[in-house]
């Protein structure tokens, strides 16, 4: 495996995490800054033999092996970084949302035409994927909603990828109760997706954090999930790490592989 990153906070906690795991072993590094020095230095561990290197192309050519790269970073360093590692035949898990459809598109292309396989997933936490699992199914019945999530000051992106995959799935399936009044909705209500109220909440401190709630005829219910640190995410990650080899082209969202 090759974490793309290595450097960042992100990255530092994918490292301290999958090094934990027998069966996952950590190949390469890639980032720009901290350059040469050995990613176990990074995460206040014991050295483990590989550097952080600047150049994901390069590095990808010294490896005897195909491996998996692993990317965290932001979007637009994704969108460089990963036809990279699909032209050189790695595989990809990626876990940066604001992806357009265009950049999935690529992405499926590239990893068909070089017979490798890639999931990209707005939120590798278990808890967030059965909370949107959840809200799919709470939305057949209670047919308005809205969405709260909360992230660190130094997210980029608003609404979260979490947030708009979990509205896209209850939109599939809401189905008129008759109690809606329509009335028009005015002033400070935050973004809307397709009738859904999304709201951003950017403070630090905050890690990754969703609420939706759901109304009907005289009642109301409300799912949470909270991520408190990033090490809830490293469980996914390394459940897409081991299974990525098993398809070629594009597959989005944890729950693809989750069964």
């Amino acid at each position: 495996m090759v974490i793309i990153g290595a450097a960042g906070r992100m990255g530092k906690e994918i490292i301290k995490g999958l090094r934990q795991y027998e069966d996952i072993k950590i190949v390469g590094a890639v980032d720009v800054n901290d350059i040469g020095k050995d990613i176990g230095d990074l995460t206040a561990g014991k050295q483990m033999g590989i550097a952080v290197s600047p150049d994901l192309a390069e590095l990808l050519d010294k490896l005897q092996e195909r491996p998996v790269v692993v990317d965290f970073t932001h979007k637009e360093a994704v969108k460089k970084n990963i036809p990279v590692a699909l032209e050189k035949r790695a595989y990809a898990v990626v876990g940066t949302t604001g992806l357009s459809h265009d950049d999935l598109d690529r992405f499926d292309k590239l990893a068909r035409e070089n017979k490798t396989g890639i999931i990209v997933a707005p939120n590798f936490s278990f808890g967030a994927v059965l909370m949107m699992k959840v809200a799919r199914e709470i939305s057949r019945y209670l047919n308005q909603a809205e969405i709260i999530e909360y992230h660190n000051e130094k997210k980029l992106d608003s609404p979260s990828g979490t947030a708009i995959a979990t509205a896209r799935g209850m939109k599939a399936n809401i189905i008129s109760d008759g109690c809606t009044d329509g009335v028009k909705d005015n002033g400070a209500r935050g973004a809307d997706y397709d009738g859904i109220r999304i709201h951003s909440v950017r403070l630090k401190s905050l890690v990754a954090h969703q609420e939706v709630f759901f109304a009907g005829c005289g009642e109301m219910l409300t799912i949470r999930h909270d991520s408190f640190s990033r090490e809830s995410f490293i469980p996914g990650i390394a459940l897409a790490v081991r299974k990525v080899h098993s398809w070629e082209g594009l597959k989005t969202g944890l729950e693809t592989i989750m069964e």
